[in-house]
């Protein structure tokens, strides 16, 4: 009874990322035992298909975490795929362990290598968009630390430069053309990503939980979505809330099923249809959470589903 309901999505532009560390890790587990030879990702690709999704952004941390499971005889067999099949492909650049942000030229500078060969390894697939996070886990722990805000808008400042020469790095060694790459809001100031955004004409991920938890700054989806809306090419949609509580603390929590947080499901999909958007829209969540949220959407906004 879903199938129909995905596939009218799909016509919208729907996605998923199926290398998702739950997902997988229910496909290679077995008797409380770990059996990676079981990973497949060309099979985690066919079973999002079979459920409907016809846009799947892969995840390329996945070739790091399990060494073998995405190389060069993977993404021809994902080639194959996407031509039997006619779907298309985006593409998450490696994350974990990586910081283009880094005034460690060493760290930097492998960085950049390892971005570059991620997307070297994915130009036969033609993906429709290279998401990246410019700024990485270093970043975004002093985005957290508590000290005066001119300390801030310096390491800011310094960190967003040295974000940039990656940039540059990264575009100088690939045939990638720039308004592919789409720089994701993720657990940095995105204020200061703006430059950088005109600099090197890249593009944007509106990430729509990131947004809702507060990490790039004082956003709401919808006044994100206007003042970058010309340059948004992918958005990643999970629900997501931050909650202040006293003292200064606060409670956030993303990648969550729609429904489950502050995310304004009509709002937004009506923003989108009022603006043709056309660009992917990839859940980031397990595959039961991606259909689940389906029918949340159709639940909150059947408008979308008779105008598809």
């Amino acid at each position: 009874m879903l199938r129909p309901l995905i596939k009218k999505w799909i016509e919208l532009r729907f996605g998923i990322q199926p290398f998702e560390l739950t997902t997988i890790g229910s496909l290679v587990s077995e008797n409380g035992s770990f059996d990676m030879t079981r990973l497949n990702a060309p099979s985690i690709v066919r079973r999002c298909i079979k459920e409907g999704f016809r846009l799947i952004e892969l995840g390329l941390d996945l070739g790091y975490v399990i060494p073998g499971s995405i190389n060069r005889k993977v993404v021809d067999e994902l080639l194959r795929i996407k031509k039997t099949e006619d779907i298309s492909y985006t593409v998450h650049l490696p994350l974990w362990s990586v910081e283009p942000a880094s005034p460690n030229e060493f760290i930097r500078k492998a960085s950049v290598e390892v971005l570059a060969d991620a997307v070297k390894l994915c130009e036969p697939l033609q993906p429709e968009a290279y998401v990246i996070h410019a700024t990485g886990a270093l970043a975004a722990e002093f985005s957290r630390l508590e000290i005066a805000e001119f300390y801030k808008d310096y390491m800011a400042s310094e960190m967003t430069g040295i974000a940039e020469r990656s940039i540059e790095g990264l575009l100088s060694s690939t045939s990638l053309r720039p308004q592919k790459l789409a720089v994701e809001t993720v657990e940095f100031p995105f204020r200061y990503m703006k430059g950088l955004i005109e600099k090197y004409d890249v593009s944007v991920c509106c990430d729509t939980g990131h947004i809702l938890a507060g990490y790039p700054g004082n956003y709401t989806v919808l006044g994100f979505l206007e003042e970058f809306f010309d340059k948004i090419i992918d958005i990643h949609l999970h629900d997501a809330y931050r909650i202040e509580k006293e003292k200064g603390v606060k409670i956030q929590k993303d990648h969550l099923p729609l429904g489950e947080g502050k995310l304004p499901i009509s709002e937004l999909f009506d923003f989108l249809y009022r603006r043709d958007y056309s660009h992917p829209i990839v859940f980031e969540l397990t595959l039961s959470q991606a259909l689940h949220s389906l029918r949340v959407i159709r639940e909150k906004y059947p408008k979308a589903l008779e105008s598809s």
